[in-house]
């Protein structure tokens, strides 16, 4: 079955949900690739440091508490609660020569465990060290990683920033 979610030739708008996962003292879990671990999957871009926070595209048929709960999963190995929506980034890319616009929905979420040998394989996320940092930490490395490579998709520091003027709400 097709995916009418995943951006392509012939649709070219993509859709996902992306999550803040937060532990105790609200760092933020997040994707650190690094050397060779993209290779394969952007090699023309070269990347080889790169931080982003846990997106998956939405399966056919699937609501979006379900993909999220996915997502964590497959991604950090981590079962949490949704405690609260953020909005969406919009952003453009393109991938071999197809101007893709893609819109991903994010979440906050609370980290309830995690086990890293539970993380999925099959995706290129699977590949990458999980680290911890502050929002402070990856809000320039985000910025500096856009435009260094040219994709708006990798710079979710306009996220990141309203997620730190809601905190003491959500905490």
């Amino acid at each position: 079955m097709q995916n009418y979610f995943q951006g392509n030739f012939k649709h070219p708008q993509h859709f996902s949900v992306g999550v803040i996962l937060i532990n105790d003292k609200n760092e933020i879990c997040c994707h650190h690739f690094v050397d060779d671990q993209l290779k394969g999957y952007w090699p023309d871009l070269g990347i080889n440091d790169l931080y982003i926070l846990m997106r998956k595209t939405i399966d056919p048929g699937e609501n979006l508490d379900s993909s999220v709960k996915r997502g964590l999963m497959e991604e950090f190995g981590a079962e949490a609660e949704i405690i609260d929506y953020l909005g969406s980034i919009k952003s453009h890319f393109k991938d071999k020569d197809i101007e893709i616009e893609k819109t991903t929905v994010y979440f906050v979420c609370k980290l309830i465990s995690q086990d890293l040998s539970k993380r999925s394989n099959e995706d290129i996320e699977g590949k990458s060290n999980v680290e911890w940092q502050t929002a402070n930490f990856l809000i320039p490395k985000m910025k500096k990683q856009s435009k260094k490579y040219d994709r708006t998709d990798i710079d979710e520091s306009e996220i990141l920033e309203r997620f730190e003027k809601q905190l003491s709400r959500l905490t």
